[in-house]
C-alpha cells in the first residue's frame, strides 16, 4: 500500500471514528451526569414537590365567620397557610401575597381557595385585618391540630414558619413553599399546574 493510499485509509477511519463520536458520545455523557456525578435537571417547578404526595381528608372546620366546611374546598385547588403565633408580620406578608397571587390568575382563580389556619385565636387587630381578605377561609383553634398532622413532613414543624402548602382538586398536599418565597415563581408554578390540569 502507497503512503497516499495509507494516509487516505487514516483519515477515512478518523472521519468514520468521528461521525461515531456524534451519536454516542451525547449518550456516554448523560449517563456519566446522572450515574457517575449524580447531577439531576432541575424539575422545572419553583415549589418543593412532595413525593409520594400525601392524600388529605378533610375534617369538618368552622371558619370564623361561622362557615361549616365538611368536604374541603371542592374540586379547587387550596393554598394553605398554617400559623402558629396569630399569624404574625410574615405570615401577614403571605397573607397578602396569597391574595395577590389568586389575584393574579384572572379567569382562573375561582379555581383556587386561600385558606388561613392558625394554631392559637386570632386577635382583634389580625381579624380587622382579615377584613380585606374576603376570599380567604380563615380557621382557628382547636380545629388546627386535625388539619395540621396530615401535613407532616420530616425535618419540617407545621406551623412554626408560615410555609404555604398546595393541595390539588383530588385532595392531594403535593408541594409546599417556604415562609419567605418569590411570588412571581410562585406564580408560575399555579399557572403552569392549572394548565395542565383537567380537573379544578
Amino acid at each position: 500500500m502507497s503512503e497516499e493510499d495509507a494516509n487516505n485509509l487514516f483519515w477515512h477511519r478518523v472521519k468514520f471514528l468521528g461521525l461515531i463520536s456524534v451519536f454516542v458520545l451525547p449518550f456516554v455523557a448523560g449517563w456519566m451526569a446522572l450515574y457517575v456525578f449524580e447531577w439531576r435537571p432541575p424539575s422545572g417547578n419553583y415549589g418543593q414537590l412532595v413525593q409520594p404526595v400525601k392524600k388529605i381528608n378533610w375534617p369538618a372546620m368552622e371558619t370564623v365567620d361561622g362557615e361549616l366546611i365538611t368536604e374541603g374546598v371542592g374540586k379547587r385547588w387550596a393554598f394553605i397557610l398554617f400559623a402558629d403565633d396569630g399569624c404574625a408580620e410574615q405570615c401577614r406578608e403571605n397573607v397578602f401575597y396569597m391574595r395577590q397571587l389568586r389575584t393574579l390568575l384572572g379567569k382562573n382563580q375561582g379555581r383556587l381557595q386561600n385558606l388561613l389556619v392558625s394554631r392559637g385565636g386570632l386577635g382583634a387587630d389580625m381579624r380587622q385585618y382579615l377584613e380585606d381578605y374576603p376570599d380567604f377561609l380563615v380557621i382557628e383553634g382547636p380545629q388546627y391540630s386535625s388539619l395540621a398532622s396530615q401535613f407532616a413532613l420530616e425535618g419540617i414543624e407545621i406551623g412554626a414558619e408560615p410555609r404555604m402548602y398546595l393541595v390539588d382538586p383530588d385532595n392531594n398536599f403535593m408541594m409546599f413553599y417556604p415562609a419567605i418565597s418569590d411570588e412571581k415563581l410562585m406564580l408560575d408554578d399555579l399557572r403552569s399546574l392549572m394548565r395542565l390540569s383537567q380537573i379544578g
